[in-house]
């Protein structure tokens, strides 16, 4: 009974402050800290707000849309170019892609109620993991067409079922994770945070690694063969569906988890911090609570 009192959201503030040690929240401090230079005075620059705002037209809008497109092409399309046999099934119509544009554009506007400098960068991180978890339901929606055009049904079943294990998985691992360094119940390094070491020393070597395999891929398949073509495919496949959720799960939930403690300690560690009342509000957030005007 005493663990299942221990939520991850119940933390004292000293509890909280354990989540600095989470390997793969210092992941993402460096992008963080990027974001937090381009607030000044309480506002985003000009030039980040135009760089938000070219980036929300060519991934949400367009690239998305260019999905949708690419979903319906692919539908009883013979010349699909993927050695496939045409899809069947549009589960990725541009019904659904608004409907998920105007879920992440929901999003977006609750956002601004947040206007608290130290929770910007959070916000515009919040916005950019939500656009994953869009991107990766909008290619599994796409995927899941030419595999129920190809397979049997019982084959996708069972991949569809690996993938819900797999991410039911990596949230347990998590969760538990999280627990565990928050309340300090064990001091050992965790697996999981030897992983975010590894990563952060040999990331780019092993994406140099992947392109150099996808490249050895291209060479050996030949115009002729579509053995070897085939296995990119589904390993691309297979490392997207365990990439794209793993980032969201493993380095979103400690990051955005320190960002709710710091919604619900706001002073606490603006103190640890050691931040004026304007460096952590912004000129604007204090003008409408000048009641926190009362802690200096």
């Amino acid at each position: 009974m005493t663990n299942m009192k221990k939520s991850i959201f119940n933390a004292s503030f000293e509890e909280s402050l354990n989540l600095e040690d989470d390997g793969f929240r210092k992941l993402q401090q460096e992008q963080h800290d990027k974001l937090a230079r381009k607030v000044i005075n309480g506002k985003p620059t000009f030039s980040f707000k135009m760089q938000a705002f070219i980036l929300t037209l060519l991934f949400p809008v367009c690239f998305n849309y260019l999905l949708s497109v690419a979903s319906t092409e692919l539908t009883n399309n013979q010349s699909n170019g993927l050695h496939l046999n045409p899809s069947n099934y549009n589960f990725l119509t541009w019904q659904v892609y608004l409907v998920l544009l105007c879920i992440w554009l929901l999003f977006v506007i609750v956002g601004k109620y947040f206007s608290q400098v130290f929770i910007l960068p959070y916000r515009y991180q919040f916005h950019n993991f939500t656009y994953m978890v869009i991107l990766y339901i909008e290619l599994d929606l796409l995927i899941l067409g030419l595999l129920l055009s190809n397979l049997p049904f019982w084959i996708v079943l069972v991949i569809m079922i690996i993938w819900i294990i797999l991410i039911y998985f990596m949230v347990s691992v998590e969760l538990r994770g999280a627990r565990k360094i928050i309340y300090s119940e064990t001091n050992e390094l965790r697996k999981i945070d030897k992983i975010a070491k590894l990563i952060s020393m040999y990331g780019m070597g092993l994406l140099g690694v992947a392109v150099i395999i996808k490249q050895l891929i291209s060479m050996f398949s030949g115009k002729n063969s579509n053995f070897l073509e085939n296995i990119g495919i589904l390993l691309a496949l297979l490392i997207m569906n365990i990439i794209m959720p793993a980032v969201v799960i493993f380095i979103g939930t400690p990051y955005f988890l320190q960002a709710y403690y710091k919604l619900k300690y706001p002073e606490e560690y603006r103190e640890w911090e050691g931040k004026s009342l304007e460096e952590w509000y912004g000129k604007k957030y204090l003008k409408k609570h000048k009641e926190l005007l009362e802690h200096e």
